[in-house]
């Protein structure tokens, strides 16, 4: 045989194991390209999983807690329309309701009184690390004092609740603090020795000021209407100037009655007689 078909020989499988083994490289590379993708899918199908897990746990536990307020509300109803059923032997007493927003009076069970109402929006408020919740609460009340043109003093809510409709911070002044420009004179909130109009808003620097309690500036004239009938724990039937309101749940939890309205239930009612609240 010629030394040179040996030599092509040799050539030829030289060239066919380096195109083996390139095909060997180049499948293994293929592999763990495929073996990266495949751990990639995984991971982020586990992260897909652990979401939608998550989110089922928080709407699972939303559920419970919305389940939880409806089983109190409908025993809140419950108790209410049984003591609305005991009173029958009372010579007068009132009752609201919060789904009709309608407050009824009743003297020796003949109904007496029939007005519009605005009852609690059942909003809630989170500050200071507390949620409060405006709704108007249902149960058995007495009346326990009257009061004739009263004074509204809001609480800390009203003036955070003001300062982020506004897109405001708000800022507490205590006595003996010195604020900018204000400062406590007497029972007055002062901007350079000049006391400020009491029921207005105190607005600096982007910020509302919540004045102390016992200061004219906590105190805000007008809002509560002509008459009070208190319930306790800062509840009442009450005037409002928000007449255009009534026949709405949009109140903070107190019950607001026109002006010629709560003036009518309050020459009627007594300390001491019953509220029911359903």
């Amino acid at each position: 045989m010629p030394r040179w078909i040996g030599l092509l020989g040799s050539w030829a499988l030289l060239v066919l194991g380096l195109g083996i083994l390139g095909y060997a490289v180049a499948a293994e590379a293929i592999t763990v390209s495929d073996a990266r993708k495949l751990r990639r899918v995984e991971t982020v199908d586990r992260a897909i999983q652990n979401q939608v897990k998550q989110q089922v746990t928080a709407l699972q536990q939303s559920m419970s807690q919305k389940s939880t307020r409806l089983s109190n509300l409908q025993s809140e109803v419950s108790s209410a329309q049984k003591q609305i059923e005991d009173v029958n032997d009372s010579d007068f007493v009132i009752t609201v309701s919060t789904a009709e927003n309608k407050v009824y009076a009743r003297r020796n069970g003949q109904l007496v009184f029939e007005a519009v109402c605005s009852t609690g929006k059942n909003t809630s408020l989170e500050a200071d690390g507390r949620t409060m919740v405006f709704r108007t609460p249902i149960g058995r009340f007495k009346i326990l004092s009257k009061e004739e043109n009263p004074m509204w003093v809001p609480p800390d809510w009203h003036f955070i609740e003001q300062a982020r409709e506004n897109g405001l911070s708000v800022v507490r002044l205590t006595r003996g603090q010195q604020l900018g420009d204000l400062s406590i004179c007497g029972n007055d909130v002062c901007s350079d020795g000049v006391p400020l109009p009491p029921g207005k808003l105190i607005i600096r620097g982007g910020a509302v000021v919540i004045p102390p309690v016992g200061t004219n500036q906590r105190s805000f004239p007008d809002v509560l209407g002509t008459n009070r009938l208190n319930l306790g724990d800062g509840y009442a039937l009450h005037g409002t100037q928000a007449v255009s309101q009534l026949g709405r749940s949009v109140s903070h939890g107190c019950v607001r009655l026109a002006n010629e309205d709560i003036a009518r239930l309050y020459a009627m009612a007594n300390v001491g007689d019953e509220v029911i609240i359903y």
